[in-house]
């Protein structure tokens, strides 16, 4: 699959990956300021922004998705970064590649699947509770985004999360709106998502961080064993914020990458 990015900057390349219901716009002012060190290659995955929408939607597609991205842009290896999905799918091809990976940067991601954890419930619930409210809405003949909002609001009454998913709203030639996410595949393969990463017999040795956030419960205690077995030299940081990390605090995140990441070294 041909998947649309955003390229901006010189030196290492380093590919970033966003989360589940994001894209490549939500990282674009972040990455503005990491082009200022390295060649930054922010992507769209599948079924969001601007790539094309597929039925499939699994941790195997997406990192295949990966790897053509790179063969095509002939990028030898790189440094990758991922938040929440896009970590598992960063760790998955860096499991897979090694070769072609130099470091490694995870967000707010483990390795183990969500699915089977009863203390992730609660977010599970919402995830799915968002996945059904985006399916739910009739868009088609809405001309005002405040429209849109307001039967969001329904579901979710978290204004921030509203407004978050409202940058996937598009609108046609028309001036009526449509979503760039792929609401049925989303809907069809929620399950998948939340499954963990194949690691048997499989371990990275180069560097890699993987920075959590305190309250935002997805990584805990027990997850730093699976790390540590897979990612050997793995640095743990955890930081004072949610799970939009790079929107909370992103001068603390940009220190910690420039610290990390080979600045000036390709």
């Amino acid at each position: 699959m041909q998947l649309q990015f955003k390229k901006m900057g010189n030196g290492c390349p380093l590919i970033v990956l966003h989360g589940l219901y994001g894209s490549s716009d939500n990282w674009y002012t972040f990455g503005r300021r990491l082009s200022e060190y390295f060649t930054v290659y922010l992507i769209d995955q599948r079924n969001h922004g601007d790539s094309p929408h597929h039925p499939d939607l699994n941790y195997e597609v997406m990192t295949t998705d990966l790897e053509e991205f790179m063969n095509s842009e002939n990028i030898d290896f790189a440094c990758l970064m991922g938040h929440s999905m896009g970590g598992k799918v960063a760790m998955n091809y860096t499991l897979r590649n090694p070769s072609k990976v130099r470091k490694l940067v995870v967000i707010d991601i483990a390795l183990r699947s969500y699915a089977l954890d009863g203390n992730f419930a609660l977010q599970a619930i919402i995830h799915q509770k968002i996945v059904d409210s985006l399916n739910r809405l009739d868009i088609s003949k809405t001309h005002t985004r405040s429209v849109v909002e307001k039967d969001l609001s329904v579901d979710i009454p978290q204004k921030p999360l509203r407004q978050f998913l409202l940058k996937n709203l598009k609108r046609k030639p028309d001036g009526n709106f449509y979503w760039g996410l792929n609401i049925e595949a989303l809907k069809n393969n929620f399950t998948q998502l939340l499954e963990g990463i194949d690691t048997e017999g499989k371990v990275f040795d180069k560097p890699v961080m993987v920075i959590g956030g305190v309250h935002s419960g997805y990584i805990q205690d027990k997850d730093k064993i699976s790390f540590r077995n897979v990612f050997p030299g793995v640095k743990i940081v955890k930081m004072d914020t949610g799970h939009w990390i790079h929107a909370e605090q992103p001068e603390k995140l940009l220190d910690l990458l420039v610290e990390f990441l080979p600045v000036n070294e390709f």
